[in-house]
């Protein structure tokens, strides 16, 4: 890649900084067994937009609206989950010694990620590089990690989990806007390549 198509890297490092920043505080406050799954969601999210889409951010109008339906389905599964007393049933599932409050579950994992998830959709409208980091900590982090985590919870207890239920539909969302993620920077990376110069034949 020239220096003049080299993408800036303060927004890898920023990102990279909050994402830490992000896993700490979860560490810290969360239940671990919850906390865990936070952090492998930052560090596979950061990879997957660093990998795919940071040089390349996302330009289809395509993967944006899987995107959206995906961030959606997110507040459907969240729905779930409140309704049947997540927070208090992962901190009873592993006897964590934390506790974790509904309304902290509700302000920061709802409220707050779900402003996060409609702003990064306007973003990646404009090819914003830190937008598109949400696109990939839904589709390998909030979707795909956590649709995995969803059906190794109720074997643990050997019963229902709250989110069970919905968690398939996350398999499928992010499974679907992986596939488009991917596609898109194979698109965008052959459209930048430059055109061969054709073959001249002479006649003889």
């Amino acid at each position: 890649m020239s220096p003049i198509n080299r993408p800036e890297p303060y927004s890898g490092i920023i990102m990279a900084v909050l994402a830490i920043a992000f896993s700490t505080w979860a560490l810290l406050t969360v239940p671990l067994q919850g906390a865990f799954v936070l952090v492998a969601a930052s560090a596979l999210a950061w990879s997957g937009w660093v990998t795919f889409s940071y040089a390349r951010p996302v330009r289809s109008r395509r993967v944006i609206a899987v995107y959206l339906c995906a961030v959606g389905f997110q507040l459907i599964h969240m729905a779930e989950e409140y309704t049947g007393g997540f927070p208090h049933e992962i901190v009873e599932l592993f006897q964590s010694p934390r506790d974790w409050p509904e309304n902290e579950f509700l302000l920061v994992f709802v409220f707050g990620f779900g402003a996060l998830y409609f702003f990064a959709g306007a973003g990646a409208l404009y090819q914003i590089r830190v937008a598109n980091f949400f696109l990939w900590w839904y589709a390998l982090g909030a979707g795909l990690l956590n649709g995995i985590a969803h059906f190794v919870f109720p074997i643990i207890k050997g019963g229902y989990f709250p989110g069970l239920y919905t968690a398939g539909g996350h398999l499928a969302m992010s499974g679907l806007l992986i596939y488009c993620l991917i596609r898109e920077n194979h698109e965008l990376k052959a459209a930048r390549q430059p055109a061969r110069p054709e073959t001249v034949t002479s006649l003889t």
